[in-house]
């Protein structure tokens, strides 16, 4: 299933997910108050070397508990490490990227991974208020397989990659309207194309704000693209973009095109 964000769930600024680990580290703080409790990310880390530094304290033994962010998710051999718990996992089941189940199955994979890696058997908690989601089910089962096959049917039904190619047009300005103008004047261009082409395996979207409408003080607008053949979407895309460049209304926006784009924010 292609799920969307639910209006009460919405993704968190790296303000916010600052506060959140300091609120983990405060109750851990407070709950086990004899434990030498870490934090490990970005935020917490004063200079380059630092995180060196605290990684080899790990190794060392010398913290009890520690807090950290998916830089400490793999690459990373802690031999006394027996118990990971995984907060707030919930916000990778919900998110515009229909990506967003694959990459929660592989990081907490990866997580799961960092316990039980010396003699000791490791023990993994997750934090869920659907346990019985499919992707936690299959985690829980270790089954890439049944995952992989259930994730490439949902995409082959719903026409997502692999089994076919997206490409995004993006457009930001100072001013609120001008993104979607633009980018209506595109769609308006790429639909009159694809008609007189009879190009009925490629697909335009009606052009959207985009998820973070405006960041930086510029107000963005996003246009999904989708075809099955490779080779008519490239056809379409030289004639389209020509067209683009022509435009007015591109004279009053900054765009740019992502072909095969990793995230659609």
């Amino acid at each position: 299933m292609i799920r969307r964000p639910p209006r009460s769930t919405p993704k968190p600024s790296s303000a916010a997910s600052d506060v959140y680990k300091r609120q983990v580290e405060a109750a851990l703080i407070e709950r086990f108050p004899e434990a030498r409790v870490v934090r490990v990310d970005s935020d917490s880390m004063a200079h380059p070397g630092q995180i060196e530094e605290v990684l080899e304290t790990i190794r060392q033994r010398e913290a009890d508990i520690v807090v950290g962010t998916q830089m400490l998710s793999k690459g990373h051999h802690f031999a006394a490490v027996t118990l990971v718990c995984a907060l707030n996992t919930d916000r990778g089941l919900y998110s515009f990227d229909f990506r967003a189940s694959e990459r929660l199955f592989q990081q907490l994979t990866q997580v799961a991974g960092r316990a039980g890696r010396g003699t000791r058997r490791g023990t993994v908690l997750v934090q869920t208020f659907y346990p019985d989601d499919p992707a936690y089910v299959r985690l829980r089962s270790h089954d890439f397989d049944g995952f992989a096959t259930a994730c490439l049917a949902e995409r082959k039904a719903a026409g997502y990659p692999p089994y076919a190619r997206f490409v995004m047009l993006r457009a930001e300005s100072p001013r609120q309207a001008a993104p979607l103008g633009f980018l209506q004047a595109a769609q308006a261009r790429a639909r009159r194309w694809l008609q007189a082409e009879q190009a009925a395996n490629i697909q335009v979207m009606d052009p959207v704000p985009s998820p973070m409408e405006r960041r930086a003080g510029r107000f963005r607008a996003q246009l999904l693209i989708s075809g099955r053949d490779h080779k008519h979407l490239h056809r379409f895309l030289d004639a389209w973009l020509a067209e683009l460049d022509l435009l007015k209304r591109a004279r009053s926006v900054r765009w740019s095109v992502d072909v095969d784009p990793l995230d659609l924010y």
